[in-house]
């Protein structure tokens, strides 16, 4: 009983809790807009704008992935580099690493 209650303990701190992703809004200049083909046949998009980020009081400027799936694919094959992109988004982070998927595009 106890051994099991050791390996149940062991288990459990190699388990990542899942980060609450938080929705925010994205008006930024495209800088690469790319559309790929997932392993199930489907089409994705990856577009890149720019993100400005600070660390100990220095900003500095990145280029932060943005995703888009499913029925967002056929708006965004609108877009090309050089468009605005104003969208709402979910922040993902994944070892250190801010990515965001498109919940829904904002139309004008």
């Amino acid at each position: 009983m106890l051994k099991k209650m050791v390996i149940a303990l062991v288990l459990s701190l190699f388990i990542v809790a899942p980060a609450m992703a938080s929705d925010k809004i994205i008006d930024e200049k495209i800088q690469s807009a790319t559309i790929s083909i997932d392993k199930n046949g489907a089409e994705y998009m990856r577009l890149i704008v720019p993100e400005t980020r600070e660390i100990q009081g220095i900003e500095y400027q990145v280029g932060a992935a943005i995703m888009v799936f499913g029925k967002d694919v056929a708006e965004a094959k609108k877009l090309k580099t050089g468009d605005n992109l104003k969208a709402i988004v979910s922040s993902h982070e994944y070892r250190g690493r801010t990515s965001y998927t498109v919940v829904a595009f904002i139309k004008k």
